[in-house]
């Protein structure tokens, strides 16, 4: 979970070739643990392991199934990293064109991959597990659509679980560098345009859009978890604005006596978590632990691969008749170590190499903004 880069500047007026590799190892810890109650959560919901297991294991597959849904933890966390690398920049349309296709690359050629993996796992599934995972015949408008992260937009059925965060990723990653670009093309008076809009969105779709849950496939649903991250970024690197973060809690306070969203109490609890450990500075250090780090660095390929892997061992499992209760537990516990082991090589061999294509469309950083107080 994942999808954002964490390496940060060393100090707000660093250039790209003076960042510090230093990983923030809280947030990988976070990112860590949601992906795989992702992945967990996916397991408990899709046939036929889940219900060859149900005997067992069922009281625990039905928990996961209700309760383990972590993207709101990459939300947060997404929207401070995004918040620490981009905001110190001076932005316009040229820089909003090129992250445009950086962006698309970053996300989009692991994504793509994962389509082709996935496709070709139907293509063995097909016949053995139920049409509800395999999903139905695939159209060249569907595929078009996934092309663009437009599937759920249009109404088009998702090809794997969990490809509706990406697209929503893109959309909320692009919504913020507009804001960006709003921030430093058009002031008024001195006021910071971009902090008016963005709180005026996060209010919309607090108090409005989020409350539709068919609207999930818009970028504005999520808005106010993602603009969280931005406002912590605020609140730790001003000093003069930590009154911010709060006047946003009470905000989401408001929203949430208005009508409960467990999703969003949990956002809000993730939110002051990452605040307190990076205004304090122990998210740079704890917790050591290499495993955590490294499932931290994955999660992202973790989220993209799990789904096709659990298609294909799955499919193997009933091909061979393995449908006891004991197999099927045995079948998700190998789907799940297949995952990670699948998710170290992806990480690799196609995550890594993305992240490589999408700097070589980055420019120098324009002056950085830190100095004015009215920075994003």
């Amino acid at each position: 979970m994942i999808v954002f880069s964490a390496t940060i500047p060393h100090s707000p007026l660093a250039s790209t070739k003076s960042t510090n590799k230093q990983r923030l190892v809280f947030l990988d810890a976070l990112r860590a643990l949601a992906s795989i109650a992702i992945v967990l959560h996916h397991f408990a919901l899709y046939a036929p392991l889940r219900d060859l297991a149900m005997p067992l294991i069922g009281p625990l597959l039905d928990w996961l199934m209700h309760n383990a849904r972590a993207t709101q933890v990459f939300f947060v966390v997404g929207g401070y990293v995004m918040a620490r690398s981009m905001a110190d920049r001076i932005w316009n349309l040229r820089q909003l064109r090129l992250f445009l296709l950086q962006r698309y690359c970053r996300l989009g050629i692991p994504y793509l991959v994962t389509l082709a993996f996935v496709l070709a796992a139907y293509v063995l599934a097909r016949g053995w597990l139920p049409e509800d995972v395999t999903g139905g015949r695939v159209t060249l408008r569907q595929l078009v659509a996934h092309l663009f992260f437009l599937q759920g937009i249009l109404g088009e059925e998702q090809l794997s679980a969990g490809f509706w965060f990406v697209c929503v990723n893109f959309q909320i990653g692009l919504l913020y560098a507009v804001l960006l670009c709003l921030r430093d093309t058009a002031r008024y008076r001195n006021c910071d345009i971009s902090k008016v809009v963005g709180w005026g969105l996060a209010a919309f779709s607090l108090f409005y859009f989020n409350l539709d849950s068919t609207l999930e496939n818009w970028g504005l649903y999520f808005f106010p978890y993602f603009y969280m991250g931005v406002i912590i970024n605020r609140a730790v690197r001003q000093k003069a604005i930590p009154k911010e973060f709060w006047l946003y809690q009470a905000l989401i306070a408001g929203a949430l006596f208005y009508a409960w969203r467990w999703r969003l109490a949990m956002a809000a609890v993730v939110g002051v978590i990452v605040y307190v450990a990076e205004k304090t500075g122990w998210g740079a250090r704890w917790p050591k632990s290499p495993l955590i780090a490294r499932l931290g660095k994955i999660s992202y390929s973790l989220f993209l691969v799990h789904f096709p892997v659990l298609v294909l061992v799955a499919t193997a499992y009933v091909r061979l008749e393995w449908t006891s209760p004991e197999a099927a537990v045995a079948g998700l516990l190998t789907a799940f170590l297949i995952s990670i082991a699948t998710a170290a090589a992806f990480h690799r061999w196609v995550e890594t190499p993305s992240i490589r294509i999408a700097r070589t469309l980055t420019t120098p950083l324009q002056p950085s903004r830190t100095l004015c107080p009215q920075a994003a």
